[in-house]
C-alpha cells in the first residue's frame, strides 16, 4: 500500500508539472492564433500571456511545498502527536478533542500558506495594476477569510466524522447525503450571511440596466429575489457577474466594476447568461452530481481505508479521528487533479449552455461578441491557452471558443446585404 501510495503522488506531481509546462507554452498553433487576430491584438495576446506567467515560478513551487509540509508532518508524527495534545487538553471525548486538532491543523496549514498567498493575490495582482487594496486591507480581508473558511471547514468535517461514527455500516451512504445538504444550508445562507462581511451589497439601481435584466428575467420565466451590485472596486478591477441561493432565494449578483466598464447590453447579456443557469437548473444539478460523485468517493474510502490503516507509516486512527485529515488532504489534492477532467467538461458543457441561452434570450450575438473581448482584455485573460489544459482544467471554454460559438448562431445577413465599411 505505501508503494502505491507514492506512486500515486509521483504521477501527480508529474501530471501537475506537465500542465504547468502547458500554461508557460501555451497554444504554438499558428492557426489558433490567425483565429484569435480575427477579434484581438497582439498586444492583447501578450497582456494575457504576461498575467498568466506573473509569478509563475511560485505557483509552481506553492502546491509541491505544502504536499511536501503535509507530508513531513504525517511520518514524522507530528499531527499524530498534536492530536494526542489537544485530545489530552479536551479530556477526552469525541468533539473538543477533534475541533482542537482540526482549528489547530487549518491555522497551521494557512499560516505556511499565507507567503504563498500575499505574493500571489497582493504582490503580482498589484504589479498586473489589478489591486486597489493596501497591505492592511489585504491583510483585513484575508483575516476574514481565514476565520469564516476555518468556520466552515471545521463545521463540515466533525459532520462528515460524525456520521462515520454515529452510523458505522450506512455512512458511505449518509455521508455524502449529510454534506450534500450542509452544501446546500451553504449556498442559501452565502448571499445573506457571508458576502455582507466581505462586499457592500446594494439592490442594482433603478435606470436601463435594471429594466433591461428585470424584462430577461420575465421572459426566461425565471423569478428573481433582486439584482445585486457588490462593491469588487474596493478590492480589485477584476470583472465578474453570478447567480446564487436556491430555491426563492435565488439572486443575480454585479461587480461593480462590470458596470461600469460594459454597455448596457453587454452587461444584460452578461445577466441573460446567468439566467440560462437558472434555465437549466445548473445548481440543482450540479449538486445532484456532486452527491454522486460524493457516494463514489465514499464507497472508495469505505473499501481503501482498512489496507491503509494497516499501514504503520501513515500513523491512521479510526475513520471518524480528525487525526487523519493531514493524510486524507493529500489524496484530496491528488485525486482533485487526476478527476479534474470530468469535472471540467461538465462544466463547460454547462457553460456552453448558458451562453446559448442568452443568445435566445437577447439576440446579441454581435453583442455577446463585443462583451466576451471586452471581459478578455478587461481581465488579461490567457487568449492562446494549450488546449490539454483547456480539456483537463477550463471550469469555462475559451473566449475564442465563445466567440466562434456567437458566429455560428449568429443570423445569417440578408441577401445582397453588404458588409459595413
Amino acid at each position: 500500500m505505501l508503494r502505491l501510495f507514492w506512486t500515486i503522488l509521483i504521477v501527480w506531481a508529474l501530471l501537475r508539472g506537465g500542465l504547468l509546462f502547458l500554461a508557460w507554452q501555451g497554444n504554438p498553433d499558428p492557426a489558433a492564433r490567425s483565429r484569435v487576430l480575427v477579434h484581438f491584438t497582439e498586444e492583447d495576446i501578450a497582456r494575457g500571456r504576461e498575467y498568466s506567467r506573473n509569478g509563475f515560478a511560485v505557483r509552481v513551487v506553492s502546491q509541491y511545498w505544502q504536499v511536501g509540509l503535509l507530508l513531513l508532518g504525517i511520518f514524522s508524527g507530528f499531527f499524530a502527536g498534536l492530536h494526542q495534545r489537544c485530545e489530552a487538553l479536551a479530556g477526552g471525548g469525541f468533539w473538543l478533542g477533534n475541533v482542537l486538532f482540526l482549528l489547530a491543523f487549518y491555522t497551521l496549514y494557512s499560516l505556511v500558506s499565507l507567503p504563498v498567498t500575499w505574493y500571489l493575490g497582493y504582490v503580482c495582482e498589484h504589479r498586473m495594476g489589478f489591486s486597489t487594496m493596501t497591505a492592511g486591507q489585504w491583510f483585513w480581508r484575508w483575516a476574514k477569510g481565514f476565520a469564516v473558511g476555518t468556520t466552515v471547514q471545521v463545521a463540515g468535517v466533525m459532520l462528515a466524522l460524525w456520521v462515520i461514527r454515529t452510523f458505522p455500516r450506512a455512512w458511505p451512504v449518509g455521508l455524502p447525503a449529510a454534506t450534500t445538504l450542509f452544501g446546500a444550508v451553504l449556498t442559501v445562507l452565502f448571499p445573506i450571511v457571508i458576502t455582507p462581511l466581505f462586499y457592500e451589497q446594494k439592490p442594482l439601481a433603478g435606470g436601463a440596466l435594471r429594466e433591461r435584466i428585470l424584462g430577461i428575467a420575465e421572459r426566461a420565466g425565471v423569478p428573481v429575489e433582486d439584482i445585486f451590485e457588490i462593491d469588487e472596486s474596493r478590492y480589485s478591477k477584476h470583472t465578474n457577474a453570478y447567480f446564487t441561493g436556491l430555491f426563492s432565494r435565488k439572486r443575480i449578483v454585479l461587480y461593480d466594476t462590470l458596470i461600469k466598464s460594459h454597455t448596457v447590453d453587454e452587461a444584460a447579456l452578461i445577466f441573460a447568461h446567468e439566467v440560462g443557469h437558472w434555465q437549466h437548473d445548473h445548481m440543482t444539478k450540479g449538486i445532484a452530481l456532486g452527491f454522486l460523485g460524493g457516494l463514489a468517493g465514499a464507497f472508495a474510502l469505505w473499501w481503501i481505508f482498512p489496507w491503509l490503516a494497516a499501514e504503520p507509516a501513515f500513523r491512521l486512527q479510526p475513520l471518524w479521528s480528525a487525526a487523519n485529515v493531514p493524510f486524507l488532504l493529500v489524496l484530496t489534492i491528488a485525486g482533485n487533479l487526476l478527476l479534474a477532467p470530468v469535472e471540467a467538461q461538465i462544466s463547460q458543457y454547462f457553460e456552453r449552455q448558458a451562453d446559448r441561452a442568452s443568445l435566445d434570450l437577447t439576440g446579441l450575438a454581435s453583442t455577446f461578441i463585443d462583451a466576451e473581448v471586452r471581459l478578455a482584455r478587461d481581465n488579461r485573460g490567457d487568449l492562446l491557452p494549450h488546449p490539454w489544459r483547456v480539456f483537463w482544467l477550463y471550469s469555462h471554454p475559451p473566449a475564442i471558443d465563445r466567440i466562434a460559438m456567437a458566429e455560428a448562431l449568429a443570423p445569417a445577413p440578408a441577401p445582397g446585404a453588404t458588409a459595413a465599411p
